[in-house]
């Protein structure tokens, strides 16, 4: 290979390779959507069930605990995206019993908030909550079976 030409291949590790020999060679990097990370509080819930409760709008049976939200300590209603952090609050309903905080990022394009960090609020003290794997200690985001053991 000489010094001006840069060559590419199809192959992984042949692509890896070209740009360590090629510094000229570079990949373009794919755009971050925005966020902002915020701080709230409140209890998570379910949308359906407890927008009929606050103004008795009644949405079908089978929408009452599809959308999980947060209902703030003003009475507001954000919902919440689920993935793996915030299907724990569907799956323990321990957690939806607890007045929470919530540490979450707020997508510019999207009404969800995605859950980062999760803490349990008892008077002036907080509590992380996680989960965790008694045989091999690694956290969990959701109550299950550890995916190591």
């Amino acid at each position: 290979m000489q010094n001006s030409e840069c060559r590419t291949s199809r192959s992984a590790t042949s692509f890896a390779l070209g740009l360590l020999l090629c510094p000229s060679l570079t990949l373009a990097a794919e755009p971050q959507p925005e966020f902002q990370l915020e701080t709230l509080r409140g209890k998570v819930v379910f949308l359906g069930e407890a927008l009929q409760k606050q103004t008795g709008i009644a949405s079908v049976p089978e929408a009452h605990q599809r959308t999980l939200a947060l209902e703030t300590t003003a009475g507001e209603f954000i919902p919440l995206l689920e993935d793996p952090r915030g299907r724990a609050f569907r799956s323990d309903e321990r957690l939806r019993k607890m007045d929470v905080e919530l540490l979450v990022r707020h997508y510019k394009a999207a009404p969800m908030r995605q859950i980062l960090r999760v803490f349990e609020v008892k008077g002036e003290d907080r509590y992380e909550i996680d989960y965790w794997c008694d045989v091999c200690s690694i956290v969990m985001y959701e109550l299950k079976d550890c995916e190591c053991c």
